[in-house]
């Protein structure tokens, strides 16, 4: 972690009192609350989760250009291309990424005089899967303050994952931060009684590839019998801990409007998702689910079951963050809140 005087992590971030600066408040699933983003003195633990931050790619229109104009062997060669032009410039802030990195770092600033302990990023790090692109979201957080694995987890996405330029050979994320993958998980207890399970939630794409991926990045999510019984197996080590799930695919579609991206079940729910929550179950009946992908905020008490699940949207859309804080009672509660620009 980068040492910078100008930056108060942690608890003596509370007293700086200049939160409302960076933020405002949206909801709280503590509707007794008054509407304050101050950290109560009977919070023990304060995490916050943001997600889907889309670093913009560097990637220029005319080597796009060329890439499409040249032979193709089949059309889903021709559809892949096609697929990489429209990801690349469809991101918003595609032409101010100055801008972008200036609005990440005041976030991220603003998350330390919030008093929070820890952050999660439940995935798409990068738009296009491409090295500067990982580079550039690791200096932000090392500049702000936030790098190290007792401060951050992240799990890959999908934008993470899949390599829309992959006919040229590219590092993959695990080299620029310490990850989660398909069928190994992690687990990361945390002081306060929390336990985070780091699920990768992306298609094996060496074992198991999903056949969207000749046009699209890997929209489908699928959580495997490995992590499944991860989950299961972890009860006695973690017993009497509240369980936050981190994952990058969303886990059900009641809370969020149709598109024309769920025609074929191609942005559905990830699979075998009551498994896993049953397997949750057994260590906390409870268990937070904490993703992204979908980039529609979801409702602060939004429940799935037994179980509160949080996605405060794409962060390039919505400039959200979902704070949860764990409590003297052990009790969850989660405040959503949007950066002022």
């Amino acid at each position: 972690m980068v040492n910078n005087p100008h930056i108060q992590t942690g608890r003596s971030a509370r007293r700086s009192g200049d939160a409302e600066a960076f933020f405002r408040f949206v909801s709280s699933t503590d509707k007794r609350a008054r509407h304050t983003l101050e950290r109560g003195d009977d919070i023990k633990l304060r995490v916050i989760q943001f997600t889907d931050i889309h670093i913009p790619s560097e990637v220029e229109l005319f080597e796009r250009l060329r890439d499409f104009i040249q032979h193709h062997d089949s059309w889903g060669e021709l559809a892949h291309k096609m697929s990489a032009i429209g990801n690349a410039f469809a991101h918003g802030y595609h032409g101010a990424r100055r801008l972008y990195t200036n609005i990440l770092k005041k976030a991220l600033v603003g998350f330390h005089r919030l008093g929070t302990d820890h952050l999660i990023i439940t995935g798409d790090v990068a738009h296009c899967g491409l090295e500067t692109e990982f580079l550039e979201m690791r200096a932000i957080l090392e500049v702000t303050g936030w790098w190290g694995d007792d401060l951050l987890t992240i799990v890959p996405g999908n934008h993470d994952r899949f390599n829309l330029y992959e006919h040229f050979a590219r590092e993959s994320m695990e080299k620029f931060f310490p990850i989660a993958s398909s069928r190994n998980p992690r687990a990361k207890p945390l002081p306060g009684g929390l336990v985070l399970f780091e699920l990768e939630s992306n298609c094996d794409r060496a074992d198991d590839r999903h056949f969207s991926e000749q046009w699209l990045p890997n929209t489908v999510g699928r959580l495997y019998d490995e992590e499944i019984d991860f989950i299961a197996e972890a009860k006695e080590e973690f017993a009497g801990r509240r369980a936050l799930i981190v994952m990058h695919h969303h886990i059900s579609d009641d809370w969020h409007p149709p598109g024309a991206e769920n025609i074929g079940g191609l942005m559905g729910p990830a699979e075998n998702v009551d498994e896993m929550l049953e397997a949750a179950a057994l260590l906390d009946k409870n268990a937070l689910v904490l993703h992204g992908h979908k980039h529609d905020v979801m409702p602060v008490d939004y429940t799935y079951g037994a179980h509160a699940v949080s996605c405060p949207g794409g962060f390039p859309d919505a400039l959200r963050a979902t704070i949860i804080d764990v409590n003297t009672n052990d009790e969850l509660i989660l405040t959503q809140i949007e950066l002022k620009l």
